[in-house]
This record gives structure tokens, sequence and C-alpha cells, in this order.
């Protein structure tokens, strides 16, 4: 691995399992400063800091703090992680933490709230108690403390989590209407109901995860053949793959490449070691 920003996943098991996606725990082998850039794809995410806080580049270097909740994004969002990193990240299902959060998705949409806004005060408190644990009795502890926060009543409907299924399943490649018709809803029904518990529309979603899964395979490629990867994830051209990648993370496929040897795929991300 090159870059210093090492990740390690946790699929939760059980009833969470149905919520969360993954605990990512974050950790840097040496001191360096390491640029993330992250595809998002519709997850509401909670990272917990142990250590230094992430900083969101996008938002002027903001830091983001323990426990604060970062909504879904409508494109790639670039992070920075420098200083001592030891952060446990609760990754959500799309459409899943409005179960456990208490606000609307829609309003997180592109925003933090911070945790004293979501979290009360024990629960932040319990949060920080886990510090002293190694990373397995961290997540235990968080796992425990997400099912005593679900409200089953606020979760997404199942028309709603199927849809995010076949679109996570295909790698992006569906359509609106193939997705509405699978569900049994038309259009419209999806779309809506996609803004209110998603917080972005299934088109956005299947986009966003077609072109992280396109970056993870170029990624493994020494110099990528942007044609013949623009045809296996079913764009009608190389020249509509490079709008979409570029609407998309602001960087062209060539830019992207470029990274080579210097940079690593974490899961729905990419991390860039600053100055290396």
């Amino acid at each position: 691995m090159t870059s210093p920003l090492q990740m390690s996943v946790y699929r939760p098991a059980g009833r969470l399992g149905q919520y969360v996606r993954a605990f990512q725990v974050f950790s840097m082998t040496a001191p360096a400063e390491v640029s993330v850039l992250d595809f998002g794809a519709g997850e509401v995410s909670v990272p917990v800091c142990f250590g230094d806080p992430v900083l969101v580049q996008d938002w002027g270097g903001c830091a983001v703090p323990s426990a604060a909740v970062v909504g879904p994004m409508r494109r790639a969002t670039w992070l920075q992680f420098q200083g001592t990193i030891d952060q446990v990240n609760i990754s959500f299902f799309p459409g899943a933490a409005g179960a456990f959060v208490g606000l609307p998705v829609p309003e997180l949409v592109g925003q933090m709230a911070p945790p004293d806004a979501v979290w009360p005060r024990a629960f932040r408190q319990a949060v920080a108690e886990l510090q002293p644990l190694p990373a397995g009795q961290r997540i235990g502890g968080l796992a425990e403390l997400l099912l005593a926060r679900l409200e089953p009543g606020k979760e997404p409907r199942a028309q709603v989590r199927e849809a995010v299924r076949l679109i996570q399943a295909s790698r992006g490649r569906v359509t609106v209407r193939w997705l509405a018709d699978q569900v049994n809803l038309s259009i419209s029904q999806l779309e809506r109901s996609f803004t209110r518990q998603v917080g972005v529309g299934p088109k956005l979603l299947a986009r966003q995860t077609r072109i992280c899964a396109l970056a993870a395979e170029a990624m493994e490629l020494a110099s990528p053949n942007w044609a013949l990867l623009a045809a296996k994830y079913g764009y009608a051209d190389q020249a509509h793959l490079a709008r979409d990648f570029r609407e998309l993370t602001r960087l062209t496929p060539g830019r992207f490449a470029s990274a080579g040897s210097d940079a690593d795929f974490l899961q729905d991300a990419v991390a860039y070691r600053q100055g290396g």
C-alpha cells in the first residue's frame, strides 16, 4: 500500500447490518498529509474521531467534529487527513440514516449536522468513553449505542431499499424506468421517495455508483483503456464517460489515472499522499 492512510472495514451482522453498510477504521502508518477523494454515492456518514479530525477541503478546510452527521453529497468530495488519525467512520446505506439521526435527510444533503444537534449528551459521552478501547470493542460499543437509537418507523420504505440494492448490485448500470418497474412504483413516485428518504434521486445515485465502480477498476490497471471501460459500464461512448466523470468528480479520467502508484483505492474513495 503506497498511502500511509490505512482503512479496515467491519461489516455489522444482524439487525444493524440492514442499516449500517460498514464501520471503517482509519489509521496512519506514519506522519503525513493525505488527500482523499470520496465518491459518496448517497451515503450518510458519522466520523467518530479519537485523534485529529478529518478536514473537508471543499468546505474551506472545515474540521468535522467527532460524531457529526455528514449528509449525502451530489458529487465527489475532497477530504484531508493529517496529524494523529484514529477514527471509526459509520457508513449508512443510502436512505437508512433517518432511522437513527432524527433529522430529515433532504436537509443533510451537502451539509454537516454538528453532534450536539443530533445526539443527546449521554450518547456523546458514551462515544467519547470508547477512546481507550481497541477497534473491535469500539465498534461493538457503537453498534449497541446505534441500536438503542433505532426508530423502525422512520426507516425507508421497502421499495426504496430494494431500488438501492438493485443500483448497488448492478454497479449503477440501471435506468430509473427499469428501477420503477422492478419495485412497482411510477417514476415520479420513486423519485419523490428517493428525494425524501435518500436525499438524492435514483438517477444521481446510479451515476455515482457507476463512476465509483469504474474508478475502482481503472485504479487496478496500469494504463486504463477508457473506451473499453465506457462500453463495459454502459456509457454511449468515451466522451459520455468523460463528461460524467468530470461532472461528478471534477477530474478528467486522464488526470485521475495519472495518480497511478501514488494512490490507493479505499472502498469508495481514493487516497493520495501529498508531497509524495
